[in-house]
């Protein structure tokens, strides 16, 4: 049996749900091994396909960090988690005077030899502006690494306002704090490569999408540099991978949203050195965003889930379960510049990558996001302030803000670029080859069309999307 009527017996198996699994249960063995053996024989899941991305380090120019930090006060919001933890680590060589690790409830941290550098924990939490200004009026730091966040996807949907406070409320309170506390020189932002997508109905990356608006205004109209780095899927803390092994080691079968759903990944000692590079480099004109260049090509979700399968030797059985919200978005392929197809990456997009450049050890790419007008910007956090918080209210807030900063961003861009986003992400045939319908991204492509026009791009002068 080929491999597509095995994914389509595997899902056809798994709709019976968990009360009719038993019944079904030695049949999805039979045919997970089956799609074990047929991934197998094309040189799949025999190794950990995340191998590759373990073992991946980026340059750092450690004199110029330690010129710049040395004897200086760092403060690392959510200092306590995988980067958080991992950044601190790496900050102590480089001999500051102290290290704030602000944490709304702290981690298991570990023993660590912190040399002459003073290690001070306080906990805060970036939602009440009165905590976080506290602690910078407390120790007055000069650096500042902005971690903390509701990270997870899935979560996000569920828990709407948790997210959008910490994530832009929270975000904004750090920023007012940089701002108002004069030792506050430089200040980094992590992001995460879901922000390139152009518009977003999905609450993570929408709350991450205003973030980069909210650093690339201030960095504009403000006292502090700002920079951001934008992170990808980072193994070391990686919820799928964790879940994934998890099941195949201890579970009945191991569920999968889906068949080609595909991740790019990193490790945390790359995020970390992005953040300091970062740091070196958000002197600039412009409020930049760094990002690894040598990514691995993404891996399918599925690919990972047989390989543990296969390590630990169980036979557990896949069950395929569906996109939750916060993973249901379907790939734009317009958000990819294909006039360079030999140096794709899916952390960046078009109009991005028209300014990217590269470092001279060419591990590291630095861009900048199209910028909103700071009055549109503003509005977004008023809005955010002063309307109820509900679940509703600030997922219907969030839609229109991103649409207004979309909308506000592409009159600032070339309308050539805009055309081939839309030659790209409207082609018929790689629609159907990706699974997605034109439908699925009409909101966006109606603002696409909406900014050509006022640019004086009359309808017939388009070419129509291949429906």
């Amino acid at each position: 049996m080929d491999t597509k009527s095995l994914l389509e017996e595997i899902w056809n198996l798994s709709t019976y749900g968990q009360d009719k699994f038993l019944k079904v249960r030695e049949e999805l063995k039979i045919k997970t091994k089956a799609l074990l053996k047929a991934y197998q024989s094309q040189g799949r899941a025999l190794e950990d396909p995340f191998a590759p991305t373990r073992t991946r380090t980026l340059s750092l120019p450690e004199s110029e960090i330690g010129d710049l930090i040395s004897g200086a006060v760092c403060l690392v919001t959510g200092g306590s988690g995988c980067v958080g933890s991992t950044l601190v680590e790496d900050l102590i060589p480089f001999r500051p005077a102290k290290i704030i690790v602000l944490d709304w409830e702290m981690q298991s941290f570990g023993s660590i030899d912190c040399g002459s550098t003073d290690l001070i924990f306080e906990e805060a939490d970036l939602r009440q502006a009165k905590q976080v200004m506290d602690v910078f009026k407390k120790h007055r730091p000069d650096f500042v690494f902005h971690i903390a966040a509701q990270r997870n996807p899935g979560l996000a949907e569920k828990e709407i306002v948790l997210t959008v406070d910490t994530n832009i409320l929270g975000t904004y309170n750090l920023i007012l704090a940089c701002e108002s506390t004069n030792s506050v020189k430089r200040c980094v932002f992590s992001s995460t490569g879901k922000a390139s997508r152009y518009f977003t109905e999905e609450i993570y990356a929408g709350t991450k999408k205003i973030c980069e608006h909210l650093f690339t205004t201030f960095h504009r109209i403000g006292r502090v540099k700002y920079g951001m780095a934008r992170f990808t899927h980072i193994l070391d803390n990686s919820l799928m991978n964790q879940s994934l092994r998890h099941m195949a080691m201890n579970e009945d079968c191991v569920k999968v949203h889906s068949q080609s759903k595909f991740v790019t990944a990193q490790n945390v000692g790359e995020a970390s050195k992005l953040l300091l590079n970062a740091l070196l480099t958000c002197d600039g004109e412009e409020c930049g965003f760094l990002l690894v260049k040598h990514l691995e090509w993404p891996i399918e979700s599925l690919e990972v889930a047989l390989y543990y399968i296969h390590l630990e030797g169980t036979g557990k059985p896949i069950i395929f379960t569906g996109n939750p919200k916060g993973y249901e978005e379907k790939f734009f392929r317009g958000q990819l510049d294909w006039s360079t197809p030999h140096d794709l990456n899916l952390l960046i997009n078009v109009y991005e990558n028209k300014k990217r450049k590269v470092n001279q050890e060419e591990d590291i790419i630095s861009s900048s996001i199209v910028p909103a007008k700071t009055k549109t910007v503003e509005k977004v956090i008023r809005d955010f302030q002063k309307v109820d918080p509900t679940p509703e209210s600030y997922a219907h807030l969030l839609s229109g803000s991103l649409e207004s900063l979309f909308a506000d961003s592409l009159s600032e861009v070339n309308p050539m670029d805009t055309l081939d986003i839309l030659k790209w992400g409207t082609d018929k045939d790689k629609l159907k080859h990706d699974g997605a319908e034109i439908d699925e991204f009409e909101k966006m492509i109606a603002l696409f069309l909406k900014s050509l026009e006022a640019k004086g791009f009359v309808k017939e002068h388009l070419e129509k999307p291949n429906h």
